[in-house]
């Protein structure tokens, strides 16, 4: 479960959350989760009793959604969302994306995308968070086998960063379901050569077989 809650919810709130680097008590709480979610739940809603911080209530719900309770973790992130100040447009969206996230370990996709929709609002001129977004909303819109609106916010998200591995692949898989399987393989070539890690590597390698396959087949591999 650790290594899910790093992959799908913690990298967009890290990489933008300016206020919540410089609060240490959450990033020990943060960190607590990963050796024991019950006692960051626990640790999480002691802080809050203390002055009600967002930030506390934020490390209980994500302490919830590592302890496989992703509907409770995902409503909470939600209700936190909605009780900040519009003016905080930053912290809304790392909210509604870690609520979007969870939803999506839920196998909610349409609450995800609902998340997800929220958050590009609220960052609607914030050219850096928006990439990670669309890619999120993407996902939740292939969940939900919607993949022209899956592809378009690929392509959205690659008008903006081009060398982006994981959004090609998630294209190229997108393209791939909708039997455009030139555009696919270009995609994931693009994607194997833009991969940085071995992982990376590897889905990218697995998402353009399955298109090769289809080609061969002239039917769409269905991805396991």
């Amino acid at each position: 479960m650790t290594s899910i809650l790093a992959a799908l919810i913690l990298p967009f709130a890290l990489a933008q959350a300016d206020a919540a680097a410089a609060d240490t008590r959450y990033q020990q709480c943060i960190a607590l989760i990963e050796a024991s979610p019950e006692r960051a739940y626990e640790e999480g809603m002691a802080w809050a009793s203390e002055g009600q911080a967002v930030n506390a209530y934020r490390c209980a719900a994500l302490a919830l959604v590592a302890q496989n309770r992703f509907d409770e973790g995902a409503r909470r992130l939600e209700s936190l969302a909605s009780a900040v100040n519009p003016a905080q447009g930053n912290l809304r969206a790392q909210l509604l994306s870690q609520a979007g996230n969870a939803w999506l370990l839920a196998r909610e996709p349409g609450q995800a995308r609902s998340a997800f929709t929220r958050a590009i609002a609220s960052v609607a001129s914030d050219a850096e968070a928006m990439p990670d977004l669309l890619i999120d909303r993407a996902r939740a819109y292939a969940m939900e086998a919607d993949f022209r609106r899956a592809e378009e916010d690929l392509s959205s998200a690659l008008d903006r960063r081009a060398d982006d591995a994981l959004a090609l692949r998630l294209r190229a898989a997108a393209r791939m379901h909708q039997r455009a399987f030139n555009l696919a393989e270009a995609d994931a070539l693009a994607a194997l050569r833009l991969s940085t890690t071995e992982q990376d590597q590897v889905d990218s390698a697995l998402v353009l077989g399955h298109i090769r396959e289809s080609i061969r087949t002239g039917t769409v591999v269905e991805e396991q």
